[in-house]
């Protein structure tokens, strides 16, 4: 039963909501998918990076009736989308896969109590706050409650439910064996050698997570990408995403959440690798290398290394993130699946919607034919 859990509904600003900074910690902690992407240190240095004052974020704070504990947080933001003039109120995750720095978001909810915090969840959407028009999930687990009863928590003709799958991530085992590891693949074994060989005496290679230094390894990296196919599209480079870096990453080396892996030549950089950890699991979020070195696989030697790093520290698996790596997929003991997840409210916009689309679906395949015909009496 639901009945016990009260929501208290909150506009999230940062800056505004430290107050809940321990508490949401301590929560994240002890849920059912802890991750650093769900830390408050991340979802407020997104927000403030990334959402105006005017965008619609919100917290819902899910509150035990009589004692107040806090045993569940779910985050949503608010926007305007248009298609054939008609406009609609969605509700995404409070920080979505689009923003940088963030994978596979969820809510946080504290252990065995998923079904009843999805159901109290549903409840308010059902009942308490009903202007919206879609919901949706993006890089959601498969393996939630959510999503294994999401039709009959929206169930037709009330609503209208369609999921398909979504990136995948590639899991290390860190728990393993290293030296069964290392053995299993010769190619990063042979890739291995072939660079300790070029370099000889020059190579230089660190593992880096004091605070002080945090900065001047971020400066190294961005020096890095801008050289490679990524500058100024993706990763950390782009200008407009430093900033964000910069401060996500301070707070994070602050909490020793952040380890940078830095293969040199002599003093010369060649390639970066940026992980962050959170409890037993650590997130290999990004990685660039120094496109003059590619005939000796730079990043893909930093990443065995930096993988070997992590093992026998009390880790259990790496993640190496949705869509970010499917070319680590042979080294990984699991692939992580995700699914992308759209409920509608079917009222009379999304039916409209509907007809729209059906209808200019019907003209192209009308129009399709008429092409196709008059190519047969030619």
């Amino acid at each position: 039963m639901d009945s016990n859990l009260k929501i208290e509904k909150r506009r999230f600003r940062t800056g505004q909501c430290t107050d809940l900074a321990e508490e949401w910690d301590s929560l994240l902690a002890r849920s059912s998918r802890p991750t650093v992407y769900s830390t408050f240190d991340c979802f407020d240095t997104v927000n403030k990076h990334f959402y105006e004052d005017d965008e619609e974020v919100y917290i819902l704070l899910f509150r035990e009736a009589e004692s107040d504990a806090l045993v569940a947080i779910f985050s949503y933001c608010i926007e305007k989308e248009s298609l054939y003039g008609i406009e609609t109120q969605v509700l995404y995750h409070g920080i979505v896969p689009d923003d940088p720095g963030v994978d596979k978001p969820y809510p946080i909810i504290e252990k065995d109590r998923e079904e009843e915090c999805w159901n109290r969840y549903c409840r308010y959407l059902k009942r308490e706050f009903t202007d919206w028009d879609r919901l949706t999930y993006d890089e959601f687990t498969p393996e939630s409650y959510f999503f294994r009863n999401l039709r009959s928590l929206f169930s037709f003709p009330g609503y209208w439910c369609k999921s398909v799958e979504g990136p995948e991530s590639p899991i290390m085992d860190l728990n393993g064996d290293w030296e069964e590891f290392w053995m299993s693949h010769r190619k990063l074994r042979k890739k291995t050698r072939r660079l300790e060989k070029k370099m000889g005496d020059r190579l230089n290679y660190s593992i880096i997570s004091d605070p002080d230094k945090i900065s001047m390894c971020l400066d190294a990296y961005v020096e890095t990408e801008l050289l490679s196919w990524k500058a100024g599209k993706e990763g950390i480079s782009p200008e407009d995403y430093q900033p964000f870096y910069r401060d996500l990453f301070v707070r994070l080396a602050e909490k020793g959440r952040i380890y940078f892996g830095i293969l040199r030549e002599e003093e010369k950089v060649v390639s970066l690798e940026v992980a962050y950890t959170f409890g037993d699991r650590v997130y290999f979020a990004h990685g660039t290398y120094d496109p003059a070195y590619s005939d000796i696989s730079p990043g893909t030697v930093n990443s065995g290394w930096f993988i070997k790093f992590f093992h026998g520290k009390g880790y259990v698996e790496g993640d190496y993130l949705a869509g970010y790596a499917s070319y680590n997929n042979p080294w990984a003991a699991r692939i992580e699946k995700t699914v992308t997840i759209n409920v509608r409210r079917l009222g009379w916009k999304n039916w409209r919607l509907a007809a729209c689309h059906l209808t200019k679906k019907l003209k192209n395949k009308l129009s399709s034919a008429d092409v196709d015909s008059g190519s047969e009496g030619g």
